[in-house]
């Protein structure tokens, strides 16, 4: 589970961005999260409590924005939920297809004070 380090992270990068803007208290926070990117929002949503424990973020609230691989298929064009459709165009049923978007993994909003 990679999600406790990720959280780690995004706790250590906080607390360096409150120091630096001179905030009080972190409200809460969005994450934009990608498909492609094997993190699973209800396991970083388990290790967050652990990742703020004991630090200046303990009440801050995590938020995720969960974005699907999309592909664009290299034969027709079309834009389609990879996963969704099995890897298949489908308008064409062509498996060979360029991801568009999926590998996001940004804190997008912080909500501070």
């Amino acid at each position: 589970m990679h999600e406790l380090g990720y959280a780690t992270e995004i706790v250590a990068t906080l607390e360096e961005y409150m120091k630096e803007n001179n905030l009080k208290k972190i409200h809460s926070i969005t994450l934009t999260v990608g498909e492609a990117t094997g993190v699973l929002p209800h396991y970083m949503y388990e290790c967050w409590p652990a990742a703020i424990e004991d630090t200046s973020l303990k009440d801050t609230t995590l938020n995720i924005n969960y974005i699907k691989v999309v592909g664009r298929c290299r034969e027709c064009d079309e834009l389609f939920e990879v996963s969704t459709n099995f890897g298949r165009c489908p308008k064409c049923r062509s498996e060979e297809y360029d991801m568009t978007n999926g590998y996001e993994f940004e804190i997008t909003e912080i909500k501070a004070e």
